[in-house]
């Protein structure tokens, strides 16, 4: 059903969208937005990277690799460490939290609250085993900084390729 009582009217949706006026293709853009907005008024904020409206929201991840060791930087403003739990199963490593937040500003006149809270849990495959008892995590400033030493015999090896002319 649509919501504008003109949608559909001697317009076929089976039809390329690019073969219809402009005018009909902006219309009909309007109408799946608004029936959109309509079902959730939020997502379209949520997918725009506004997700502090949303429950669950995914922290930006930096995996980098040297030759003895792997590190991962997550950004976790607004998070306490102590509400951070990091967990390893094999080349598996798991990083959860949760965010509780809440701003209040008073001032002459006025009077401000927010209050946000979330939950994430990110899972990352590390590109060699690690050694379990090596594993250390810092935390500052709003990123949280986990080192693992690479395990022993898992160094890369470069094979030569043979060729003939």
């Amino acid at each position: 059903m649509a919501i504008i009582p003109w949608r559909n009217k001697g317009v076929s949706e089976t039809r390329e969208s690019n073969a219809l006026p402009p005018a009909v293709q902006f219309r009909n853009e309007i109408d799946r937005l608004f029936e959109r907005f309509l079902r959730n008024p939020w997502s379209a904020l949520e997918s725009e990277g506004l997700n502090w409206f949303s429950s669950n929201w995914m922290p930006s991840l930096d995996l980098n690799e040297t030759g003895t060791e792997i590190r991962l930087n997550l950004e976790v403003p607004g998070v306490d460490p102590k509400n951070i739990e990091i967990s390893i199963s094999g080349n598996m490593l798991t990083i959860e939290g949760e965010k509780s937040e809440e701003v209040e500003d008073k001032g002459k006149g006025f009077y401000r609250s927010e209050r946000r809270f979330g939950s994430f849990r990110r899972t990352v495959e590390l590109p060699q085993p690690v050694e379990e008892d090596s594993i250390s995590a810092d935390y500052k400033n709003g990123v949280l900084t986990i080192k693992a030493k690479k395990a022993a015999g898992t160094e890369k090896k470069k094979i030569p390729i043979s060729y003939s002319h």
